[in-house]
C-alpha cells in the first residue's frame, strides 16, 4: 500500500496561507483584547501589540477598528451556529432539538460573553444588505445560518408531531431567538435585582422561560 504524498504548495499558494494566518492572528488578537479591556477601551495599538504586528499591517488586512470588530462578530455568528448544530444532531425529535439549540444559546452567552455581546449589538442594528459593506453581509449570512438551524427543528418537529402543525416555521424561529435572547440578557443584566426585590433566581428565570417556550410549541393534545 502506497502513501500518498502531499504535493508542494506553490508560491501563491503559500502566499495565500501566509495572509489567511496572519488575519486569523489579527482577529485572535483582537478577540483577546476585547475580552480584557472592552470595545471602548480597544484601540489598534492594543491589536497590534497583542498580534506582535505593526500597526501599519492592520491596515493591510484591515479597513479600520470597525472592520476589526465586524471579523470578531463574524466568527461570534460563526461559532454561534456550530453549537446550535451539534445541540440539534444529538436529539431525534424537532421540540427536543429546539431545547437542545435553547440551552446551546444561553452556553455560549457564558461561555463565550464577549462574542454574544457582539452578536447581540449586532442584531440590534438594522442592516440592509443591499446597502452594506461585504463584512457585514458576511455577519447577516452566517446569522441567517444559525436561524436555518432553529427553523429545520421546528420544521422536524411538526413532521414527527412533536410540534404544533399550524407555526410557520421561520416565523416561530425569529419568535423563540428573540424570546431567548430576552431571556439571556433580563438575567445577566438585572438578574440581581429580580433576585433581590422578587426573590427570582436568574439561572431558573431562564431555564423555565425555556420550560415554558417548549411547552408553548407542544401540540395542541399536550404532548
Amino acid at each position: 500500500m502506497f502513501t500518498a504524498i502531499p504535493l508542494p504548495m506553490s508560491v501563491d499558494d503559500r502566499q495565500r496561507e501566509e495572509k489567511r494566518q496572519r488575519r486569523r492572528t489579527i482577529v485572535d488578537a483582537a478577540e483577546t483584547v476585547l475580552d480584557e479591556k472592552g470595545r471602548d477601551a480597544m484601540t489598534m495599538a492594543d491589536i497590534a501589540d497583542e498580534a506582535e504586528v505593526s500597526r501599519s499591517l492592520l491596515y493591510v488586512y484591515f479597513e479600520n477598528m470597525a472592520d476589526i470588530v465586524l471579523a470578531v462578530t463574524h466568527r461570534g455568528f460563526r461559532a454561534m451556529r456550530e453549537r446550535f448544530e451539534a445541540a440539534a444532531q444529538q436529539h431525534d425529535t424537532g421540540r427536543a432539538q429546539i431545547r437542545a439549540v435553547g440551552d446551546a444559546y444561553v452556553r455560549f452567552s457564558r461561555e463565550k460573553p464577549t462574542l454574544f455581546r457582539l452578536v447581540a449589538q449586532f442584531e440590534s442594528r438594522a442592516a440592509d444588505p443591499d446597502e452594506s459593506s461585504e463584512r457585514v453581509r458576511r455577519c447577516l449570512a452566517e446569522a441567517d445560518r444559525g436561524l436555518q438551524v432553529i427553523s429545520t427543528a421546528i420544521r422536524a418537529g411538526i413532521d414527527d408531531g412533536s410540534i404544533r402543525q399550524d407555526l410557520d416555521p421561520r416565523q416561530t424561529a425569529v419568535t423563540l431567538w428573540g424570546a431567548t435572547h430576552g431571556l439571556i440578557q433580563l438575567a445577566a443584566n438585572k438578574g440581581s435585582g429580580l433576585e433581590k426585590r422578587y426573590n427570582l433566581d436568574p439561572g431558573s428565570l431562564v431555564n423555565n422561560g425555556l420550560d415554558f417556550l417548549g411547552r408553548a410549541l407542544a401540540d395542541q393534545d399536550g404532548s
